[in-house]
């Protein structure tokens, strides 16, 4: 089974509890107005993998590490991959797995009826990004979207946030990664700041 990727990045400390490994699927059919991710949008870029291969990634660095984070794009554009991996990591690790979803969980369980999703995530951050209804929590894009965290099979909303908004940063040749939910206008703000130092950068 082959999973369409933009990226993995590891360490990551901003997307989720303790230290994490973050993977962003490519390919995303929601497209929010002011996406800060918009180059994981179209299926067609990205890079394809195994996903046994992901999987086999984690099982090597796992003891180091709390949990993953499954962001994108949008992971549920890719269900059958979403739960095979996840199916895999619950199964064999003792990471928690956090999703992010541009869908709603009404339409997720409308989407999914076999609801497989509760029984191999353990979090969910769900909903579109509404740009002007910024979120104190530094886990949430925007104030509307939910926190769920599953006991039971059955989710729950629960108020996790992060202690800071730290960002994670990691590169690759000319590429530089931050990964992190930005407050209103912070990405502008870093622009501004390096673009005054003379560094001058393009956001994809």
């Amino acid at each position: 089974m082959i999973w369409h990727l933009n990226k993995i990045q590891y360490p990551v400390y901003n997307l989720g509890p303790g230290k994490r490994m973050g993977i962003w699927v490519q390919g995303c059919s929601i497209h929010c107005e002011a996406c800060i991710n918009k180059s994981t949008w179209p299926h067609e870029q990205g890079k394809k993998f195994p996903v046994v291969s992901i999987y086999n990634l984690v099982d090597m660095i796992c003891k180091d590490y709390d949990g993953i984070t499954i962001t994108g794009g949008e992971p549920f554009d890719q269900y059958p991959q979403l739960m095979a991996f996840a199916y895999l990591v619950k199964r064999k690790t003792s990471l928690n797995i956090l999703c992010y979803s541009g869908y709603y969980i009404d339409e997720l369980e409308q989407k999914y009826p076999d609801k497989a999703f509760y029984n191999c995530i353990d979090l969910l951050i769900d909903g579109r990004y509404e740009k002007d209804l910024s979120s104190s929590n530094s886990l949430k894009g925007s104030e509307n979207q939910n926190i769920y965290e599953f006991k039971d099979k059955k989710p729950a909303k629960t108020n996790l946030n992060n202690t800071g908004k730290t960002w994670s940063v990691g590169h690759e040749k000319d590429t530089v990664y931050m990964a992190g939910i930005p407050a209103q206008n912070e990405m502008e703000r870093v622009v501004n700041n390096l673009s005054s130092k003379g560094i001058h950068i393009k956001i994809v």
